[in-house]
């Protein structure tokens, strides 16, 4: 139904915002990550999961569509409700996590809070086939990294500096972000 909301950010805490978007104020239940990613915009664009709980309409909040859509893998998964699947998502990074889940690391997934034994193994037999064909998203984003690493390198700082500040870079800007727009991006979080 909803894809997006783009507004101006009203109110924000680690797990909620309110975008105002033509005059209408949208509460979002948002992953930690997300919050980090958005902590000083005033202006946003989440995309969105509506969920319809008991007699209540919640609406979900994303900064990334590989964000959302790892949150639908999870309500997937037999146990998993929007509020553990949330939990989840803050405890984590969806990178973390898909390795996590492709590697059958159960022991690493009980770390996450919420996350017990059960539910961890859980995760790992019923999302290791789905994440597996995800795959082709992450060597999209790692083919920018790379490149942009590479960019770096070839600038002439060392492997570390150019890997943590092309993160930096991609953690700015999004995963839409163009390989040019990354290495700008990138050369203000060098040293």
């Amino acid at each position: 139904m909803f894809d997006y909301i783009k507004g101006k950010v009203v109110r924000k805490s680690p797990t909620e915002m309110v975008l105002e978007a033509d005059g209408v104020g949208y509460r979002l239940l948002i992953p930690l990550s997300t919050f980090e990613r958005l902590a000083e915009e005033t202006e946003a664009k989440l995309f969105i999961r509506l969920y319809l709980w008991d007699n209540e309409i919640r609406l979900f909040g994303f900064s990334s569509t590989e964000e959302r859509q790892f949150f639908e893998l999870l309500l997937s998964v037999k146990g998993v409700g929007p509020t553990t699947a949330l939990a989840i998502l803050s405890g984590s990074t969806v990178a973390d996590l898909k390795g996590m889940i492709l590697r059958k690391d159960a022991r690493a997934l009980e770390g996450i809070k919420g996350v017990g034994r059960r539910l961890a193994e859980r995760l790992v037999v019923e999302l290791k086939d789905k994440v597996r064909e995800l795959a082709p998203f992450e060597e999209v984003e790692d083919s920018r990294l790379k490149d942009t690493i590479g960019a770096l390198i070839s600038l002439g700082y060392n492997r570390t500096g150019a890997e943590k500040a092309a993160k930096e870079a991609l953690k700015s800007l999004g995963q839409g972000a163009e390989v040019e727009s990354l290495i700008k991006e990138a050369l203000k979080h060098t040293s």
